[in-house]
């Protein structure tokens, strides 16, 4: 039993650290996976809670995996370690049966996984931390009580600034398409060849208050006996998706720019705004000298990008005066886009070249140095 509490002890820690140290480099997109979760069970009071609720579990995945490792608290870490991984076995089972969140986030865009996937890792998970919990006069202090526990402090501490540190100036790892150095026109682009999805027609018929779903190769010879309701498409296999697919924007009429936007090769500086009304409102001064920059300048074109709704593009233009006019595009593909609202991405020729967090946008005079 002791082998076992060391080994499942080591793997915990471990796990939980890599885990929790994923998240906090993206603690943003973290907490949108938290939202998902909160609409899908109804808890919308807890919605403006997502962001230091994500927060709060990256560092408290570390620091546990930390006290894991260390071999103090385990009593106490034990158990709450216990019941973190049953509220999530139950979440990540509830998703493997329904399907309606396709990904619990635990490791961020780094890796992607399955609701089933996501499941049997919880299971395995909380096994593991059952046996922690049963064998837990079995893990010793790693080191005396004074370095354990600086140790665990110079963590927390470290957690606590990495943590805020992507929060206010932009992952330090960017695992999403739009990421410095990528042809975000070239990941839209679907190959020739590529596999297309297999998609199985089902018509939906009634009788004698029975329901019954038959493919066009399978309706029955009585088929005049049945009521029929309705037709539906059934994926059974997903064929090519391109990295980028959703990336779609339109103007004020609803005519699509997409190309337009792709065709202009030169610079680009592209403002990121998923929702007006939570914008930092003084920034709006900066963001229009940087768009009179780029204007006056001739150095390239100025785009900003919302997924609000026309009325409150007309209430914010109008209360604020912006000088820079907005384009409509679905909030997925924005949040992808930059971890920050508002935040700023330069483009040359499609290809990301610079981006910047609402915390430390640019100057004219920074600005210049990445367009000369």
């Amino acid at each position: 039993m002791k082998i076992t509490t060391q080994i499942s002890r080591v793997f915990v820690g471990i796990l939980f650290i890599i885990s929790g140290l994923i998240k906090a480099n993206d603690t943003l997109g973290f907490s949108y996976k938290l939202i998902e979760y909160f609409e899908l069970f109804g808890w919308d009071v807890l919605i403006p809670l997502a962001v230091p609720a994500a927060m709060a579990i990256c560092i408290f995945e570390i620091i546990s995996g930390v006290a894991l490792l260390l071999g103090i608290y385990v009593t106490l870490n034990a158990w709450l370690l216990l019941i973190l991984i049953a509220f999530f076995t139950w979440l990540t089972g509830y998703s493997a049966i329904t399907h309606k969140v396709t990904d619990c986030g635990c490791f961020g865009d780094a890796l992607k996984l399955t609701p089933l996937q996501s499941f049997l890792k919880d299971v395995v998970l909380f096994i593991l931390i059952v046996l922690i919990v049963i064998g837990k006069k079995n893990i010793q202090p790693l080191f005396n009580k004074v370095i354990n526990h600086i140790g665990l402090f110079v963590a927390f501490l470290v957690t606590l600034f990495f943590t805020l540190y992507t929060y206010m100036f932009l992952p330090v790892k960017d695992f999403l398409p739009y990421k410095i150095g990528n042809n975000i026109k070239e990941l839209t682009t679907v190959p020739e060849n590529a596999p297309k999805d297999i998609i199985e027609m089902l018509f939906i018929y009634e009788k004698d208050g029975k329901t019954f779903e038959f493919t066009a190769a399978g309706l029955p010879n009585d088929i005049e006996n049945y009521n029929y309701i309705d037709r539906k498409d059934k994926l059974i296999q997903e064929g090519y998706r391109a990295p980028i697919h959703d990336f779609k924007l339109f103007d004020s009429s609803d005519v699509e720019l997409t190309e337009q936007f792709f065709s202009d090769t030169g610079y680009k500086l592209v403002l990121v705004q998923t929702k007006l009304n939570e914008e930092l409102r003084q920034l709006v001064s900066p963001i229009n000298a940087l768009y009179d920059f780029m204007k006056e300048s001739k150095t390239g074109s100025f785009w900003a990008l919302t997924a609000s709704s026309k009325d409150d593009i007309k209430a914010y233009t109008t209360e604020l005066n912006n000088h820079y006019t907005f384009y409509n595009m679905d909030a997925i593909p924005l949040k992808s886009m930059v971890r920050s609202n508002p935040g700023l991405i330069l483009f040359k020729n499609n290809v990301v070249v610079k981006k910047w967090g609402a915390f430390n946008l640019p100057d004219p005079t920074i600005l210049k140095k990445y367009t000369h």
